[in-house]
């Protein structure tokens, strides 16, 4: 695998409107109609894993290994949210982000998100081999 050098401070923001699919009753994972935890991590580790892919080589992605995160404020549907990633270090093939979700007015959450660096195919190539084996 070639080197890869990502510019530590590489970040991505994006807007986003919380939609009824993203709320935890839709997700299953409470009872209540506003943004879900499982799915602002997902919007987390999205805006990640863009925010570095123009720097990747041809044939590898970034696969999500860790996340760290607190859910600090509720966001109800139809409210606009921002979710920010920079990436604050880079050991040969693991990216380590901070990331953060705001809304018009205050930190709804943050935290830490690990990636690592993989050729896309021989990744998918081993996941299914070991599945076949069982």
């Amino acid at each position: 695998m070639a080197e890869i050098n990502i510019p530590i401070g590489t970040e991505k923001i994006v807007e986003y409107i919380v939609k009824e699919e993203d709320t935890a009753i839709n997700v299953g994972s409470g009872e209540v109609n506003v943004l879900a935890t499982p799915r602002m991590l997902a919007l987390m580790e999205e805006v990640s894993y863009k925010s570095v892919e123009e720097y990747l080589n041809e044939g590898d992605v970034s696969v999500g290994t860790q996340m760290n995160i607190t859910h600090l404020k509720a966001s109800a549907v139809g409210e606009k949210i921002t979710i920010k990633s920079v990436l604050i270090k880079q050991e040969d093939r693991k990216l380590v982000f901070d990331v953060e979700v705001n809304d018009k007015d205050s930190l709804v959450g943050k935290g830490e998100c690990s990636r690592f660096i993989v050729n896309k195919s021989r990744f998918e190539e081993k996941a299914y081999s070991t599945i076949n084996k069982k």
